[in-house]
């Protein structure tokens, strides 16, 4: 997938899933929603099936997602998602 389209596939999803409400707290926040959303959803789409599975893609793309993803504080961590 390359980078315009992945932005474009980002805006969609972050269109579509803009009104899903984050529960953690706001303080406590540190991984955009809609980031762990779009990371779970390529991990799914790559073969993965749990929690470390979309950790390890997400840590394994790094460098291509933070190109149209914010992660302000990297990768969540299974424990995280």
């Amino acid at each position: 997938m390359s980078i315009a389209n992945a932005t474009a596939f980002t805006e969609k999803i972050s269109l579509v899933f803009s009104k899903i409400e984050d529960p953690p707290v706001e303080r406590t926040r540190v991984h955009l929603l809609t980031d762990i959303l779009i990371i779970g959803i390529l991990s799914v789409i790559a073969g993965g099936k749990g929690w470390e599975d979309i950790e390890n893609y997400g840590l394994s793309k790094y460098d291509w997602l933070e190109q149209f993803l914010a992660l302000p504080e990297g990768i969540p961590s299974a424990d995280r998602l």
